[in-house]
Protein backbone atom coordinates (compact mmCIF):
# COMPACT_ATOMS: atom_id res chain seq x y z
CA UNK A 1 0.00 0.00 0.00
CA UNK A 2 3.13 2.07 0.75
CA UNK A 3 4.42 1.71 -2.35
CA UNK A 4 1.17 2.25 -4.58
CA UNK A 5 0.52 5.98 -2.89
CA UNK A 6 4.50 6.73 -3.13
CA UNK A 7 3.87 6.26 -7.16
CA UNK A 8 0.73 8.08 -6.77
CA UNK A 9 2.80 10.81 -5.31
CA UNK A 10 5.56 10.31 -7.93
CA UNK A 11 3.00 10.75 -10.81
CA UNK A 12 1.32 13.15 -9.71
CA UNK A 13 4.68 15.59 -9.46
CA UNK A 14 6.28 13.82 -12.88
CA UNK A 15 2.72 14.72 -14.42
CA UNK A 16 3.13 18.77 -12.72
CA UNK A 17 6.51 18.91 -13.83
CA UNK A 18 5.77 18.18 -17.35
CA UNK A 19 3.16 20.97 -17.35
CA UNK A 20 5.65 23.35 -16.05
CA UNK A 21 7.94 22.48 -18.57
CA UNK A 22 5.48 22.80 -21.19
CA UNK A 23 5.21 26.19 -19.76
CA UNK A 24 8.66 27.37 -19.92
CA UNK A 25 9.06 25.60 -23.40
CA UNK A 26 5.98 27.70 -25.24
CA UNK A 27 7.22 31.08 -23.21
CA UNK A 28 4.35 31.07 -21.15
CA UNK A 29 1.37 30.28 -23.40
CA UNK A 30 0.88 26.76 -21.29
CA UNK A 31 -0.36 28.47 -18.18
CA UNK A 32 1.72 28.16 -15.02
CA UNK A 33 -1.02 27.87 -12.62
CA UNK A 34 -2.06 24.65 -14.28
CA UNK A 35 0.88 22.34 -13.01
CA UNK A 36 -1.27 21.49 -9.93
CA UNK A 37 -4.05 20.61 -11.62
CA UNK A 38 -2.57 18.65 -13.89
CA UNK A 39 -0.55 16.94 -11.33
CA UNK A 40 -4.15 16.41 -9.46
CA UNK A 41 -5.37 14.97 -12.32
CA UNK A 42 -2.55 12.50 -13.29
CA UNK A 43 -2.80 11.36 -9.13
CA UNK A 44 -6.68 10.44 -9.70
CA UNK A 45 -6.05 8.96 -12.74
CA UNK A 46 -3.34 7.24 -11.75
CA UNK A 47 -4.93 5.77 -9.09
CA UNK A 48 -7.97 4.95 -11.13
CA UNK A 49 -6.17 2.76 -13.34
CA UNK A 50 -4.27 1.34 -10.64
CA UNK A 51 -7.70 -0.18 -8.92
CA UNK A 52 -9.05 -1.70 -12.46
CA UNK A 53 -5.26 -2.91 -12.63
CA UNK A 54 -5.07 -5.05 -9.33
CA UNK A 55 -7.24 -7.69 -10.42
CA UNK A 56 -5.37 -8.57 -13.85
CA UNK A 57 -2.21 -8.01 -12.27
CA UNK A 58 -3.16 -10.59 -9.37
CA UNK A 59 -4.27 -12.89 -11.43
CA UNK A 60 -1.15 -13.06 -13.50
CA UNK A 61 0.73 -13.92 -10.77
CA UNK A 62 -1.19 -16.65 -9.73
CA UNK A 63 1.11 -20.19 -10.08
CA UNK A 64 0.60 -22.62 -12.47
CA UNK A 65 -2.26 -25.02 -12.21
CA UNK A 66 -4.27 -22.30 -9.70
CA UNK A 67 -6.95 -21.03 -11.34
CA UNK A 68 -9.77 -18.12 -10.77
CA UNK A 69 -13.09 -19.47 -10.06
CA UNK A 70 -15.34 -16.88 -8.69
CA UNK A 71 -14.52 -13.24 -9.11
CA UNK A 72 -16.31 -10.15 -7.20
CA UNK A 73 -17.84 -7.13 -9.14
CA UNK A 74 -18.28 -3.81 -6.65
CA UNK A 75 -20.01 -0.19 -7.23
CA UNK A 76 -19.70 2.18 -5.20
CA UNK A 77 -21.29 5.58 -5.14
CA UNK A 78 -17.48 7.71 -4.49
CA UNK A 79 -16.38 6.31 -7.05
CA UNK A 80 -18.94 6.70 -9.97
CA UNK A 81 -17.37 5.58 -12.74
CA UNK A 82 -17.76 1.64 -11.32
CA UNK A 83 -21.73 2.22 -11.96
CA UNK A 84 -20.03 2.29 -16.15
CA UNK A 85 -17.41 -0.04 -15.48
CA UNK A 86 -17.31 -2.11 -12.38
CA UNK A 87 -14.30 -2.97 -10.07
CA UNK A 88 -13.31 -6.08 -9.26
CA UNK A 89 -12.10 -6.05 -5.60
CA UNK A 90 -11.76 -9.52 -5.07
CA UNK A 91 -11.89 -13.26 -6.19
CA UNK A 92 -11.09 -16.89 -5.54
CA UNK A 93 -8.63 -19.03 -6.95
CA UNK A 94 -8.52 -23.11 -6.95
CA UNK A 95 -5.48 -25.00 -6.97
CA UNK A 96 -6.26 -27.63 -9.25
CA UNK A 97 -2.74 -29.48 -8.16
CA UNK A 98 -4.10 -29.78 -4.79
CA UNK A 99 -7.08 -31.72 -5.61
CA UNK A 100 -6.96 -34.93 -3.77
CA UNK A 101 -9.54 -38.11 -4.70
CA UNK A 102 -10.26 -40.81 -2.55
CA UNK A 103 -10.44 -44.13 -4.70
CA UNK A 104 -13.26 -45.72 -3.31
CA UNK A 105 -15.54 -42.19 -3.76
CA UNK A 106 -14.38 -41.48 -7.16
CA UNK A 107 -16.73 -38.22 -7.12
CA UNK A 108 -16.10 -36.20 -4.06
CA UNK A 109 -12.56 -34.46 -3.56
CA UNK A 110 -10.87 -32.40 -1.95
CA UNK A 111 -9.63 -29.06 -2.55
CA UNK A 112 -7.46 -25.50 -1.17
CA UNK A 113 -9.13 -22.65 -2.56
CA UNK A 114 -7.78 -18.66 -1.62
CA UNK A 115 -9.75 -15.79 -1.04
CA UNK A 116 -7.73 -12.83 -2.44
CA UNK A 117 -8.91 -9.63 -1.69
CA UNK A 118 -7.73 -6.06 -2.32
CA UNK A 119 -5.35 -4.14 0.81
CA UNK A 120 -5.88 -7.80 2.32
CA UNK A 121 -3.95 -11.17 2.96
CA UNK A 122 -4.78 -14.19 1.28
CA UNK A 123 -7.07 -16.76 2.83
CA UNK A 124 -6.64 -20.30 2.26
CA UNK A 125 -9.20 -22.96 3.12
CA UNK A 126 -10.04 -26.91 2.44
CA UNK A 127 -13.12 -27.16 1.08
CA UNK A 128 -15.18 -30.61 -0.80
CA UNK A 129 -16.60 -30.89 -3.45
CA UNK A 130 -19.34 -33.86 -4.67
CA UNK A 131 -18.89 -33.67 -8.19
CA UNK A 132 -21.82 -36.30 -8.55
CA UNK A 133 -24.32 -34.06 -6.60
CA UNK A 134 -22.93 -30.54 -7.44
CA UNK A 135 -22.32 -29.11 -4.24
CA UNK A 136 -19.31 -27.68 -2.33
CA UNK A 137 -19.13 -26.93 1.59
CA UNK A 138 -15.65 -26.53 4.20
CA UNK A 139 -13.78 -28.74 4.58
CA UNK A 140 -14.14 -28.39 8.82
CA UNK A 141 -18.19 -29.17 8.02
CA UNK A 142 -17.84 -32.21 6.84
CA UNK A 143 -17.63 -36.12 8.67
CA UNK A 144 -17.13 -39.03 6.83
CA UNK A 145 -19.69 -42.14 6.59
CA UNK A 146 -18.44 -45.54 7.05
CA UNK A 147 -17.94 -46.15 3.30
CA UNK A 148 -15.29 -43.16 3.12
CA UNK A 149 -17.56 -40.97 1.67
CA UNK A 150 -18.00 -37.04 3.02
CA UNK A 151 -21.00 -36.16 4.59
CA UNK A 152 -22.15 -31.99 5.79
CA UNK A 153 -25.53 -30.51 6.62
CA UNK A 154 -23.70 -27.42 5.17
CA UNK A 155 -23.35 -28.80 0.79
CA UNK A 156 -23.87 -25.53 -1.29
CA UNK A 157 -25.38 -26.22 -4.30
CA UNK A 158 -23.28 -25.01 -7.18
CA UNK A 159 -24.69 -24.92 -11.05
CA UNK A 160 -23.07 -27.60 -13.30
CA UNK A 161 -21.25 -24.47 -15.51
CA UNK A 162 -19.53 -23.51 -12.01
CA UNK A 163 -16.02 -22.57 -12.29
CA UNK A 164 -15.34 -24.55 -9.11
CA UNK A 165 -16.94 -27.21 -10.51
CA UNK A 166 -15.64 -27.57 -13.22
CA UNK A 167 -12.20 -26.88 -12.21
CA UNK A 168 -12.07 -29.55 -9.28
CA UNK A 169 -13.73 -32.28 -11.32
CA UNK A 170 -12.11 -32.03 -14.33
Amino acid sequence: MFFELLATVIAGFAAGGMAFLLSRITGGRFPRRWTVGVGALAMIAFSIWNEYNWFPRSEAQLPEGVVVVAASETRSWFRPWTYVVPLVNRFAALDTGSVQRNADVPHQRIADLYLMERWRSAVGLKIAVDCQAQVQARLETVTYAETGEMESDRWEALDATDPLLTAACN
